[in-house]
């Protein structure tokens, strides 16, 4: 779990998403254990008026199946990790300007 003040939805979220899921993957792993939920506290969460209409773009997509992550070689401590995305399908990027 993560507790995030203030959050981009249409920016931020995503990438906040797979990295806290990969963080998630790897402690998993380094403990022996099996990952089950990520789950995110999120504050602030708001979308830029200026981010509308790529908002749109990304909810009328149709969503497909999501990759997997198999990581060979872990070393928390050293901070070394070796992984492989598989089945990564992404969809063409949505380009959107930084808010301030």
């Amino acid at each position: 779990m993560w507790n995030q003040r203030s959050v981009d939805t249409f920016l931020g979220l995503p990438f906040n998403i797979a990295s806290y899921g990969l963080l998630l993957e790897m402690i998993a792993k380094e403990v022996n254990m099996v990952p089950e939920h990520l789950i995110g506290n999120l504050g602030d969460t708001h979308l830029y008026l200026n981010h509308i209409e790529q908002a749109k773009e990304q909810i009328e997509r149709k969503p497909v199946e999501l990759p997997t992550v198999e990581i060979s070689e872990l070393n928390l401590l050293e901070g070394s990790v070796e992984l492989e995305l598989k089945n990564y399908l992404p969809h063409p990027a949505i380009k959107a300007p930084l808010s301030n």
